[in-house]
């Protein structure tokens, strides 16, 4: 544990766990973290000498969530393992919140940086909250993201804290919210300053001695009388009033996991709660969404930032792009959080872009969509000119999605697209074994 979370024993019998995890610039829940978490909770129950905790960060953040590669883990796992093996396996974080926050010796958090999906279900799980006063701070829920919800008691402990609309908004968005609107919304009971979060926190926890959990002083919305009782069409509205489409609550499951997690979790006792919310994780966990998202939208584009940057010889000085039709406006929304510098050319065709080198080299390129109707911009569809196809989020990019569902996708395919799909199958596999 010393490795991960080191410890010191101060006045009252108020013990600082400070989370410092070596050779990474954030902490992260990893397998070892976790495993670091029950041997200081396990210290904390059995010790005399200890009566409270402060828990903090030896570094600029608090925790910024999970680590990803274990998630792509899970999402791996769920292929092979059954459900009682992946609800023992992912809700073991869920199931360590819930003995912490019942513990008879009063956590405190002192979060002073970012904490994210995991670390703020961790800070939320604490019988108080402080934060450091500071603009950079980012607090939130980002799993949704990824295709996922926050499985260690964020669907439960949010809307409780800062009520059903708020915390939906937080869930659903994957945004994050300032210290200072965290305090707003009774997430937290006070932003302070940076060299005070520690004496404050300390002074918090010996307050608390003594003192049992009491939810309803913990939590503002206990009853929750503002969460609407669970049907399908009550959330399916929930959804369209947070702006959430038909198209894109059918493709990315997360937004009714996380509705019906709140829904059906609301007014349970926080233990009973967090199954409700697990068995919904799970469903996503067993989705192949999840996991092409992780893989693609995170893991497999930070080792194409890192390995396939492009060489000091090559350089695209400038981009033209022809009208863009409303088709294919998922490419001006791309185009536009690019960081290349895009003129529009009305001599080019329509969805058409032009790529200009460093020489006098040009090339040509027509602007397609992995949903488009027209069966040659399909992923394997021969072309003899140059084509970019734009994946939609869901599909966890064309070649990805085939391999994950062939059976779904082959079938939309021409004749000439599966002959060369039947080819190129046996050299895949060999390649990806």
């Amino acid at each position: 544990m010393d490795a991960l979370i080191s410890t010191t024993l101060g006045e009252a019998g108020i013990l600082t766990a400070v989370i410092d995890m070596p050779g990474r610039t954030m902490n992260v829940f990893s397998a070892e973290l976790i495993d670091a978490l029950d041997v200081l909770l396990d210290r904390v129950e059995t010790d005399a000498a200890v009566s409270a905790v402060v828990l903090t960060s030896g570094k600029s953040s608090f925790l910024a969530g999970a680590d990803l590669t274990m998630v792509r883990g899970f999402t791996e796992r769920a292929k092979v393992a059954s459900h009682d093996e992946m609800f023992q396996l992912c809700g073991r974080l869920g199931r360590q919140f819930v003995r912490l926050e019942a513990s008879a010796k009063p956590w405190v958090a002192a979060v002073n940086g970012i904490a994210l999906g995991g670390g703020l279900e961790l800070a939320l799980a604490c019988r108080e909250r402080l934060v450091v006063d500071d603009p950079r701070i980012q607090l939130g829920t980002p799993e949704v993201r990824w295709g996922l919800l926050p499985g260690a008691g964020g669907t439960q402990r949010l809307p409780r804290l800062a009520g059903f609309e708020p915390a939906l908004d937080i869930l659903l968005t994957g945004r994050s919210i300032s210290a200072h609107t965290a305090v707003e919304l009774g997430i937290f009971a006070h932003a302070v300053p940076a060299a005070k979060l520690l004496d404050d926190a300390t002074a918090l926890a010996r307050s608390l001695i003594g003192q049992p959990l009491q939810f309803k002083r913990k939590f503002n919305h206990l009853a929750q009388t503002d969460v609407p009782s669970f049907d399908p069409a009550t959330a399916r509205a929930i959804a369209t009033r947070h702006n959430i489409g038909d198209d894109d609550f059918e493709r990315y499951p997360a937004y009714s996991a996380i509705i019906v997690s709140v829904l059906k979790g609301a007014r349970l006792p926080l233990a009973q709660a967090n199954g409700v919310e697990m068995t919904q994780f799970l469903q996503l966990m067993f989705n192949p969404v999840a996991g092409r998202r992780v893989r693609t939208l995170f893991l497999e584009r930070l080792r194409a930032e890192k390995e396939l940057a492009a060489s000091d010889r090559f350089h695209i000085m400038r981009v033209a792009v022809g009208p863009i039709s409303a088709a294919r406006q998922n490419w001006a929304d791309a185009l536009a959080k690019t960081k290349l510098k895009a003129t529009l050319d009305s001599a080019l065709p329509e969805d058409t872009l032009q790529l200009f080198g460093s020489g006098r080299n040009a090339v040509k390129i027509a602007l397609h969509s992995l949903t488009d109707a027209d069966t040659n911009t399909s992923p394997l569809a021969p072309n003899t000119t140059t084509q970019a196809v734009l994946s939609p989020a869901w599909s966890g990019g064309p070649l990805l999605w085939l391999w994950g569902e062939p059976h779904s996708v082959i079938k939309k395919f021409d004749a000439q697209t599966r002959e060369v799909w039947i080819t190129l199958q046996p050299e895949l596999r060999q390649a990806c074994t």
